[in-house]
């Protein structure tokens, strides 16, 4: 019987003699490491967590963004709208102003940090929300609060992504009539409403490019020609002729109240970088430096506006206008400044839409490589972007409203709400994680792995040197729980900001509605 089933058996196919370049090519096997680590998390629920091991793909990972050009991508994000109206803003507020400045980014800097914190932790805890890269924040609100807040976020997110590139279409426009304005001395004028469309033809196919990770060339770009931009900027400032005495009009008594909350709406619209801050860090290829480029891109420029603001009270005083250009003498280098920034306003808009765009294009389940239907997306957003623009009356009022209404609550509640809880999460985790390893042995519930790497740092470093003091004060602050103390200090006051810069809101919200467009008179009369 076993001789008849081996003759029932087929031969062996013989190799084939066809030539090897005939042949298929052989692809690399993709390794595949399992993590069991994350398996049955207690407090998650079955929708966000699989008990099965979670497998990662190494064969064919993207190219990563490195420190460099996620610094590069956080000074193209600010874009020049910093130098522009910060002068004003510091003159009205007096030395005050620079103290309100220093705060404000200080705080911008710990949200960020507390936002990309929140991101590695829920990749500890639940690895599946990378399948949710395509809209990050949202993601970590269904995590921390479930889906109701997630959609709050998005409306949120997009709602400021979205108001954002409504002011830079619009300046972009003024620039370049104010260009052929002043060249042809008053002759000649080409409507600002033309210029917004052409502006719009230019930026489009800028857009169809898909996440940060696509646009490496066109952050340095943008970032070269801002270089430019300073250069010219502080050229014209130093040029131009004073107006008084030097700081004439620079008070050192408090500001109102109300312009202090009109100054706070301001500086929330100019340097944020929240809703493009967790896509940037998951392109990167160190996700945990994208505090550093943060930190290193929000320095920067704060450091070239605050020196171009302070050259600008010396000369104007408070003569400066609200936007800078206002109060430039005319010039070649002038005019060659007034299109680069025109041009550097489309890179801007392009890079901080991206966010907006990957989470519109993950509802309608598009592929992340271009196609008809992202193009079509795109440019469809982007036209009632321009459509807007042609009908906002003036971006001052637009500032006010997004800065204080919109953009508080997405820098200064939500990341130390998220952080918060999050944090609470790991926290559990751990402590289940240890008791279902050890069993029924006695645990000791005041177990802390910090403290437990700090004692031999403790014991071999002198407490009088100033390596010695460090150890101890972050013990310190480690010890009395500082991070919770700290978020707990910046959700009340982006509560309190919010509260009132929003009241204050309500009576200037009609300035959005006034009909002195000059696109809306050329339609009347038509």
């Amino acid at each position: 019987m076993f001789f008849f089933r081996r003759s029932s058996v087929k031969p062996a196919p013989r190799p084939s003699r066809a030539p090897s370049f005939a042949l298929p090519r052989r692809r690399n096997p993709v390794l595949l490491t399992p993590s069991h680590q994350h398996d049955q998390l207690p407090f998650l629920s079955r929708s966000r967590f699989s008990a099965l091991p979670h497998f990662r793909a190494y064969g064919d990972e993207p190219e990563s963004l490195s420190l460099f050009i996620a610094i590069l991508y956080v000074v193209d994000l600010f874009g020049i709208f910093p130098f522009l109206t910060l002068p004003a803003l510091l003159v009205r507020l007096g030395y005050f102003g620079v103290l309100l400045v220093l705060s404000i980014i200080f705080l911008q800097m710990y949200t960020s940090f507390l936002l990309s914190q929140c991101w590695t932790m829920a990749e500890y805890l639940d690895p599946s929300i990378m399948q949710k890269r395509n809209y990050p924040y949202a993601a970590l609100a269904e995590l921390a609060f479930g889906p109701y807040v997630s959609l709050l976020v998005s409306v949120l997110l997009d709602l400021s992504i979205f108001a954002l590139a409504v002011p830079s279409i619009v300046m972009s426009a003024q620039n370049l009539e104010a260009v052929v304005l002043r060249m042809s001395a008053g002759h000649y004028n080409f409507s600002y409403c033309y210029w917004a469309i052409i502006v719009g033809l230019v930026i489009c196919p800028l857009m169809w490019l898909g996440s940060p990770k696509h646009m490496r060339g066109l952050a340095i770009i943008a970032v070269c020609v801002m270089i430019i931009i300073v250069g010219l900027l502080w050229y014209c400032l130093l040029d131009a002729s004073a107006i008084g005495t030097p700081f004439q009009g620079v008070s050192m008594e408090l500001p109102g109240f109300l312009t202090i909350l009109n100054g706070y709406s301001i500086l929330a619209f100019q340097f944020d970088i929240h809703p493009v801050l967790l896509t940037l860090q998951i392109d990167m290829k160190r996700k945990s430096q994208v505090s550093w480029a943060a930190l290193v891109g929000i320095a920067i420029t704060c450091s070239v506006a605050i020196i171009g603001s302070v050259i600008a009270a010396y000369k104007f005083g408070s003569m400066v206008a609200n936007n800078l250009l206002k109060s430039l003498p005319t010039s070649v280098p002038f005019y060659v400044m007034l299109i680069l920034m025109s041009l550097q306003l489309c890179f801007s808009v392009t890079v901080a839409s991206s966010a907006m765009f990957l989470q519109i294009e993950n509802y309608f389940k598009l592929p992340e490589t271009l196609c008809c239907k992202r193009v079509l997306i795109r440019s469809c957003v982007l036209a009632l972007e321009v459509l807007v623009a042609e009908f906002v009356p003036s971006f001052d009022a637009l500032m006010d409203v997004v800065g204080g209404t919109i953009t508080g609550p997405l820098v200064f509640i939500l990341p130390p709400l998220l952080y918060r809880r999050i944090r609470r999460m790991e926290l559990v985790h751990q402590r289940i994680a240890a008791e279902a390893s050890y069993g029924s042995l006695p645990l000791d519930l005041n177990y802390d792995p910090v403290e437990l790497e700090m004692e031999p740092l403790l014991t071999t470093t002198k407490p009088h040197t100033p390596r010695g003091l460090w150890v101890r004060l972050v013990r310190l602050l480690h010890r009395l729980e500082c991070d919770v103390s700290c978020t707990m200090g910046v959700l009340i006051f982006g509560l309190l900001a919010t509260f009132l810069s929003t009241y204050l809101n309500l009576f200037t919200l009609g300035d959005l509605f006034t009909n002195n467009s000059p696109c809306l008179g050329n339609l009347s009369i038509i």
